[in-house]
């Protein structure tokens, strides 16, 4: 593999993730100018927080496909493939049909002992029930396309995986725009579900492409049917502990203030705008290839992918996060501020992104790190680093929330995942010793410098435009407009200056595309 391959892939994907990213702030956008920071706005979030949960089913079984299948495209027949895609449908159906009849019989003592302040409001607490219950039905959506999207990542196909959040929240875009004022909170239960229907359904054509087809399996013996939930199990209690980290934060909000929910969820989603746009790419993209690396035991090109790969991310990261501080109220106000969403709940929202946006690249590089222990079939060292992070995460939020209020419970988030993340890459130094750290280093030291020159001069840009410009939507969105292109050309320019290695590689792109027209 060519050393720049994970970059050149990105690109592509990340085209795909940007218009799912543009979509996603359009729907949270109508959703928080239909619902504000009310009681109904923090229903829903509690309520798809508690489904959200179940996404690790989905994505475990995506992670553990993936190099199990790789090692069938590389030595077994497509008949023998698609007996095995068939055994693990069906059996994660009959599993997962068994979770959503349970979630559902048992949704009143959900609601009743992890949102206990509703009980004051039986009329609330009624509705919460009554969400939940029908967002339950989504479960069995997301573990269909965690199966068929990582079959379609083994075949190193990208582009549709990435395509799913885009369809699904152009369903969300056409309910809050036709149907909200008709049907309410219930109808956009009802919506969540078709929209996690919409992402499986849109990769079954290339499944089907690719020669797999459904034909009923049900081998409960079989001995790769076995490998892959012995593996699974592990990554699916790994990967669960960040929806629960912010299952657990939802549930202190819920205790705090009308709204403080809703605030939570909006801080979370701002700071991860970067992250779910370009990290979530270079982590779907590097491991189909680090599995190969281990299938072929090349151990050299492992570790130099792994670190180009953490490179990519913090070039991006770092100063995305040190960005969106400086220019959080533009930004919320840009998104959000309309319809209930009003000027005192920019600045709540503010207030907690302040200390959640060191999770930008805390996230970014644990999910590489994840990928590569699961590339190794190591799925326990995530799942053990992830439980101390959610005992980390609960013993701060519960003394934090009570002093701070939603912003402690933020703070709280990013401690976890920065120490979790350390964690992390000194484990998997001692398991593929020789990892080239202090070039590593060195590279975090120049875009760190780079991030934060750029800082102080879209600081100061921003400053100039409010002192001389009238306030105002125009105002914030030229802020934004203006900083991101200044900053970006400045950052680009200061990395090239400093000469990071994925900086000049992007400018001979540039130059042999574009300056050679």
């Amino acid at each position: 593999m060519k050393e720049n391959k994970v970059l050149k892939s990105s690109m592509i994907v990340m085209i795909f993730v940007i218009l799912g990213k543009v979509l996603a702030i359009v729907r949270d956008s109508l959703m928080l100018a239909k619902f504000g920071t009310t009681h109904s706005a923090d229903i829903y979030v509690w309520c798809f927080g508690v489904v959200f949960l179940f996404t690790s089913l989905g994505y475990g079984l995506s992670t553990t496909i993936i190099p199990i299948l790789t090692e069938y495209i590389e030595t077994k027949e497509l008949k023998e493939r698609n007996r095995f895609v068939n055994n693990v449908t069906n059996i994660s159906m009959l599993l997962t049909i068994i979770i959503t009849g349970i979630g559902i019989l048992f949704s009143y003592y959900i609601v009743y002992y992890f949102a206990n302040k509703l009980t004051n409001d039986p009329m609330m607490f009624n509705q919460t029930v009554k969400i939940l219950k029908i967002m339950f039905l989504s479960v069995l959506f997301l573990t269909l396309q965690g199966v068929v999207a990582g079959v379609l990542q083994a075949h190193k196909e990208f582009s549709i995986p990435a395509a799913m959040a885009a369809a699904a929240n152009l369903i969300y875009i056409i309910y809050l725009s036709l149907f909200v004022d008709t049907f309410g909170l219930t109808g956009f239960a009802i919506t969540t579900v078709l929209a996690f229907f919409v992402q499986f359904i849109i990769n079954v054509p290339k499944f089907k492409k690719l020669g797999y087809g459904y034909k009923f399996e049900l081998n409960f013996r079989d001995n790769d049917l076995k490998k892959l939930f012995i593996l699974m199990i592990p990554i699916i209690i790994s990967t669960s502990t960040m929806q629960l980290n912010l299952f657990i934060n939802r549930s202190f909000a819920m205790g705090l203030y009308e709204g403080a929910t809703a605030v939570l969820d909006c801080a979370n989603k701002v700071t991860l705008l970067t992250y779910e746009v370009f990290a979530v790419a270079v982590s779907m993209i590097i491991y189909p290839i680090l599995s190969t690396f281990i299938v072929q035991n090349n151990h050299e090109e492992y570790k130099k992918s792994l670190v180009k790969s953490i490179n990519i991310i913090n070039l991006v990261m770092i100063p995305a996060a040190l960005a969106i501080v400086i220019l959080r109220e533009p930004l919320i106000s840009v998104l959000y501020l309309r319809g209930k969403f009003n000027i005192s709940d920019v600045k709540l929202v503010s207030e907690a992104l302040i200390l959640y946006s060191p999770t930008m690249v805390a996230y970014g590089v644990r999910d590489i790190l994840n990928r590569a222990f699961y590339s190794a079939k190591d799925t326990k060292t995530p799942m053990i680093y992830s439980i101390v992070g959610v005992v980390i995460n609960v013993a701060l939020s519960a003394i934090l929330y009570r002093y701070m209020s939603v912003p402690g419970l933020t703070l709280s988030s990013s401690i976890s995942a920065t120490v979790i993340t350390i964690m992390l890459l000194l484990k998997m130094n001692k398991k593929f010793p020789g990892i080239q750290f202090i070039p590593m280093i060195k590279t975090i030291e120049k875009i760190s410098i780079a991030s934060i020159i750029m800082g102080f001069v879209i600081y100061f840009m921003k400053k100039i435009f409010i002192i001389n410009v009238v306030s105002g939507f125009i105002l914030n969105l030229t802020i934004l407009f203006v900083c991101a292109v200044v900053g970006s050309i400045l950052y680009f320019a200061l990395t090239y200056l400093f000469k990071i290695d994925e900086t000049m590689y992007i400018w001979d792109i540039f130059k042999s595309k574009i300056l050679k027209k």
